[in-house]
């Protein structure tokens, strides 16, 4: 398979964040509602045998998410320097996808060789909690007494790059990413957020270095007897949802599942290009799955 990379241009605010198993989701109802049951079905079995689609999350233009740090040998004291540099790298979020990838340069980082060095400011998000009504579907008045909160992330700047893994032509992941985002991304996309287009065309890119120590770009799990050693990763909680046809008469949403998040670094016995798999049993309908893998690249032990 081919790791290509794709830029996209954000024209609103998001709900949902750029998180690779959402994205693949995205891509899944665009082939469902553009070439019917049928190819779904195909490519949802073909994606629980050996995937050959398979998405990152998506990061500022010209980055990647910073590798998981190995735990260190604790140290009896720290001088004010070490600490405040310690501090520093905490609260960068991002690594420069040049150190990694080829064919990684973007506008957006001319002249930049770190991230403190960029113009933009870290965390690249910043959120706006709003308030909002609650509707009685049955009468279409407001509730009294129901207000809730919805938090909206905003960006610093417009254009974010994703990683696609594909054995796919690019004339066909670029369908794919088209059909994906052109009714909006995640919750309250049908009020006008995430609000996503492509910028530009695919470009092949491909690792600096060839190790057995990898960096994942996307949530997964770590498969039985997958021969995964080392690993420094963070876990979240993921409670999918469903949406499109099924969102009205299901329940809209999955079991929740343990993944691994982005930026995870591990060794593997054999060499890779992706981890994770397709979860199936995860809701009540069998038809619904939980995207759980990711790209990989490998990276040298003195970056991670």
């Amino acid at each position: 398979m081919e790791l290509y990379k794709q830029t996209l241009r954000l024209e609103s605010s998001l709900v949902t964040s750029l998180k690779g198993d959402t994205i693949w989701g995205h891509i899944a109802w665009g082939i469902a509602v553009h070439e019917g049951e049928q190819a779904i079905t195909a490519f949802l079995e073909e994606a629980k045998r050996a995937p050959n689609l398979i998405v990152s999350s998506a990061f500022p233009a010209g980055y990647l998410c910073k590798p998981y740090p190995a735990p260190r040998k604790r140290t009896e004291m720290l001088s004010l320097t070490k600490y405040a540099d310690i501090k520093k790298q905490k609260k960068q979020r991002y690594a420069v996808a040049s150190e990694y990838l080829s064919g990684t340069t973007h506008p957006l980082m001319a002249g930049a060789s770190k991230p403190e060095s960029h113009t933009v400011k870290q965390p690249y998000f910043t959120s706006d909690t709003r308030m909002h009504n609650s509707i009685d579907r049955y009468s279409s008045t407001v509730m009294e007494g129901n207000l809730y909160t919805a938090t909206e992330l905003w960006a610093s700047h417009s254009f974010f790059d994703m990683y696609i893994l594909s054995s796919f032509s690019p004339e066909r992941l670029t369908q794919l990413l088209t059909w994906a985002f052109e009714n909006g991304y995640g919750a309250d996309a049908s009020i006008g957020k995430g609000k996503i287009s492509l910028s530009g065309t695919l470009e092949s890119v491909k690792p600096h270095t060839n190790s057995s120590r990898y960096m994942a770009l996307a949530p997964f799990v770590v498969p039985d007897a997958a021969g995964i050693t080392e690993l420094c990763a963070e876990l979240f909680l993921r409670t999918g949802k469903i949406g499109g046809a099924f969102a009205s008469s299901l329940s809209p949403y999955k079991k929740t599942v343990l993944l691994y998040d982005e930026g995870a670094v591990f060794t593997s016995a054999t060499p890779i290009q992706y981890i994770g798999a397709l979860l199936q049993n995860v809701h009540t309908d069998p038809r619904i799955c939980q995207a759980a893998f990711a790209p990989v690249i490998p990276i040298t032990d003195s970056i991670a």
